[in-house]
């Protein structure tokens, strides 16, 4: 299965949705163009929803980790949702479940990030 994604907005909140296989950068080169874009129209949060997500390998990690840096640098911040207990088990392995904020639901997320704006 091949990578895609989706983005919606709500206010100053991206959500995007992942799906498939991230197993290279470049299949991600237009979800980082995009985000870029949004956030030059306001856009500040980010949540990433990973529910159909197949599989991810190191490279998928590291575009999680450049949207998180992305994000941040545009004084964002990013929660992730719907972790695949595979995808969770890689984070918990490389430790970047402590550096992720990591979400059950869509809601707990929304919830995460109007929090953070308000601060």
């Amino acid at each position: 299965m091949s990578f895609s994604y989706t983005i919606e907005r709500e206010e100053e909140l991206m959500m995007v949705s992942l799906n498939g296989n991230l197993i290279s950068k470049p299949q991600a080169e237009g979800l980082f163009i995009e985000i870029e874009n949004e956030m030059i129209e306001g856009g500040e949060n980010l949540m990433i929803d990973l529910a159909e997500m197949e599989y991810m390998n190191s490279t998928g990690l590291n575009v999680l980790i450049n949207l998180l840096t992305q994000t941040r640098n545009k004084g964002g911040d990013v929660v992730i949702v719907n972790v695949p207990e595979k995808i969770n088990k890689l984070l918990v392995i490389t430790k970047l479940n402590s550096v992720f904020n990591i979400k059950e639901n869509r809601e707990l997320a929304k919830t995460e990030l109007t929090k953070a704006n308000e601060s």
